[in-house]
């Protein structure tokens, strides 16, 4: 997953199309995203906010900081605004930690999708916290594999919507040759709002191009995201 900074401003966009796939495999391949609904207990889904409310308020309260707590600074203030809190998997948070060592669900899940054995190779927290949340900026995680290879998998803890910066995606975009610009496949659409339910798992390939809008909103937005790719497969 490749690092991205948010954005301070945007320019007016074009009204987007509210689009949920159905769930399972043909969204994936086809679009390049799909929505595994409710995937995630309630109990499991507890311990998880749990765990994001205490690193959150450990960087907000605490002052803690580190490389993997990514963090910027909104001009005219000198506040930092947390953004995302990556190495999750070595963060003290066991409820986290299981579901990259695959004592949760995902694991199996990807493994369906992918159609092999996988293993997980990156995990982190995306927070969009509220009123504050900039945007993230149109890119695509990963070019230098084919389609249907690699995929992110996000464990919504917050309901997500147009409000509170819910995912956007150009639909079909990981076909797209990998010198392809994010912003390009953007212009050329569509683009559409991928609003979820906490408890939900939001799958995507790693080539598709996506972004997020501000959070406007008093409400927080947070998700798990956790990569996998083929257990054979050495990323470049």
């Amino acid at each position: 997953m490749t690092r991205h900074a948010p954005r301070q401003a945007e320019a007016d966009e074009a009204p987007l199309e509210n689009h949920l796939p159905d769930d399972g495999l043909q969204g994936f391949m086809t679009d390049g995203y799909a929505v595994l609904p409710q995937r995630i207990t309630e109990d499991v889904l507890g311990a998880l906010r749990t765990e994001a409310d205490g690193l959150i308020r450990r960087f907000a309260q605490d002052g803690f900081r580190s490389d993997d707590y990514w963090h910027f600074t909104p001009a005219g203030t000198d506040a930092p605004v947390l953004f995302r809190i990556h190495n999750l998997e070595n963060q003290g948070c066991p409820a986290a930690a299981r579901l990259y060592a695959g004592e949760g669900p995902l694991h199996s899940m990807a493994a369906s999708i992918l159609g092999v054995p996988v293993r997980a190779t990156a995990c982190a927290m995306i927070v969009k916290l509220p009123g504050v949340a900039a945007p993230v900026p149109w890119h695509r995680d990963r070019t230098n594999v084919p389609p249907h290879t690699v995929c992110n998998l996000s464990v919504f803890l917050d309901d997500s919507d147009r409000g509170n910066g819910c995912l956007e995606f150009v639909p079909g975009s990981h076909l797209a040759s990998g010198a392809e610009e994010a912003e390009v496949l953007q212009a050329q659409g569509p683009v559409r709002a991928l609003p979820l339910a906490a408890g939900d798992v939001a799958v995507h390939d790693v080539r598709i191009a996506h972004a997020s809008r501000r959070n406007t909103s008093p409400r927080i937005r947070r998700s798990i995201v956790i990569e996998f790719a083929p257990a054979d497969l050495e990323l470049p």
